[in-house]
């Protein structure tokens, strides 16, 4: 199978294991890498098939965002590392990629790229997705609107509050 058919079937496959909550995400395609989105591109699920010696797939939810966003993705997944690798496996490994670019990634070996390989593939995507989403919308990656130190405001503000109650 070309990498092309691969991963358009790794989309297909990806839709049809999530719930239907998050089946409409959005997707981008580039030579041997495919992104799936919701609500920011720069903050995309992503499988990218390595070839040569190497020969596995990389899958993983990249933050490729501004460096505050960024920063604080890779701290959100710091801080919840143990129940990351307890919901998805230890093989995971979160880091700071680039300067400013994050992610958490796993390679997954393989022979050839066929079905069965795509919907293996595509189930450790969908348990990604389900695993991280409600964790980025909860600690408001998506939120573009508020820009870092209004972030820090708001929080100072609310912890001022509860210490007044």
């Amino acid at each position: 199978m070309r990498v092309n058919e691969f991963l358009d079937l790794v989309a297909r496959e990806t839709q049809k294991q999530l719930p239907a909550r998050w089946r409409n995400f959005h997707a981008w395609k580039r030579y041997t890498l495919i992104q799936l989105f919701y609500a920011r591109r720069a903050i995309h699920y992503e499988v990218w098939v390595r070839g040569g010696n190497l020969r596995a797939l990389e899958i993983g939810l990249h933050c490729e965002a501004d460096a505050a966003t960024n920063t604080r993705c890779l701290q959100l997944f710091d801080a919840q590392l143990f129940e990351i690798k307890h919901a998805l496996g230890s093989q995971l490994e979160a880091e700071q990629w680039t300067k400013s670019w994050t992610r958490v990634h796993e390679l997954v070996p393989y022979k050839t790229l066929d079905e069965n390989a795509a919907r293996e593939c595509a189930t450790r995507l969908a348990r990604m997705i389900q695993f991280f989403e409600p964790l980025l919308i909860a600690h408001g990656a998506y939120d573009q609107s508020v820009a870092p130190r209004a972030a820090a405001t708001r929080l100072r503000k609310s912890r001022a509050a509860a210490k007044s109650r």
